[in-house]
């Protein structure tokens, strides 16, 4: 495919078939920069960075994302915006917190300047996720819910959709399950067109309702998100982990034992790092089968 042909399936919302060829997506990007056409390269990063999030291509990703908005400083319009909040989320998954924050707060700044207020609230949702990562939850639950007042103020229930996902990791961390569950409810509820979200949710009540005790709930979840269609390289490596935790619950040792070991060498092939709340997840399970 060219790299137009590849910006038409970009806009055309078809991020599944571009995470099948990660490496062509950022070959489009690249040689949209070798062209001249900064502008598109941008508009390609913006609206398809996912697709390497999903395949877990995350150094074709960023080395793509990071020729793209090196080529001009210019705005152009608001996909300087959304490519560096993509490149946000890819430095994140990468391990790289500081990368990361940097991304965002330039995010940040950006959209202050140019009103946009979608930027706005991802900016903000970026440094929330960065403060996930260091473990300051409360940070998290404020960032989360400033941008969530941002975007309803200006009407985008869009701009809300990420900072409400970050709320509720926060709250999850803080213990809060009851509270957690109401708003991965909420997210669950919001995101119903948006595949790869369900799915993330999906998981996240599964493990929020194991935490209180309600096992057959979190069987219901795990079951749904199995049955899924949408391919995610970081959410299929959890699977097994996923059951293993079931397992647990139900006492099923030597099973939680073989899928929990079946799952971190599947994480462990991928090469990525753990998000926040997965990695206490992981941490738990580790622990209870010690």
């Amino acid at each position: 495919m060219t790299p137009k042909e590849i910006l038409d399936l970009a806009r055309a919302g078809d991020v599944q078939r571009l995470a099948a060829e990660p490496v062509a997506l950022a070959d489009a990007v690249l040689e949209l920069v070798a062209a001249g056409d900064a502008a598109s390269a941008l508009e390609l990063v913006g609206r398809a960075w996912r697709a390497w999030l999903s395949s877990a291509k995350l150094e074709e990703g960023r080395a793509a994302a990071a020729s793209a908005l090196g080529a001009t400083k210019d705005a152009h319009g608001v996909w300087r915006a959304r490519a560096l909040y993509g490149d946000g989320a890819l430095a994140f998954r990468a391990g790289d917190t500081d990368g990361s924050r940097a991304r965002n707060e330039e995010l940040l700044d950006l959209a202050v300047i140019t009103n946009d207020v979608r930027g706005e609230c991802d900016g903000l949702t970026g440094l929330a996720r960065v403060a996930l990562r260091q473990g300051d939850y409360e940070e998290v639950v404020r960032l989360a819910a400033e941008a969530r007042r941002k975007a309803k103020l200006a009407g985008d229930a869009a701009a809300g959709a990420s900072p409400l996902h970050l709320e509720a990791a926060g709250t999850r961390l803080q213990r809060r399950y009851e509270d957690a569950r109401k708003l991965y409810m909420e997210s669950l509820d919001l995101n119903r067109d948006n595949p790869s979200t369900v799915a993330m949710e999906l998981h996240n009540l599964g493990w929020v309702d194991l935490h209180r005790g309600d096992v057959d709930a979190a069987e219901a979840w795990f079951r749904q998100l199995d049955e899924s269609s949408h391919p995610d390289a970081y959410g299929d490596a959890w699977a097994q982990l996923n059951w293993a935790a079931v397992a647990i619950a139900r006492g099923r040792r030597d099973e939680a034992r073989h899928r929990f070991d079946a799952g971190k060498a599947a994480l462990e092939k991928l090469g990525a790092s753990l998000d926040p709340d997965d990695q206490a997840e992981f941490e738990w399970l580790a622990a209870q089968l010690r």
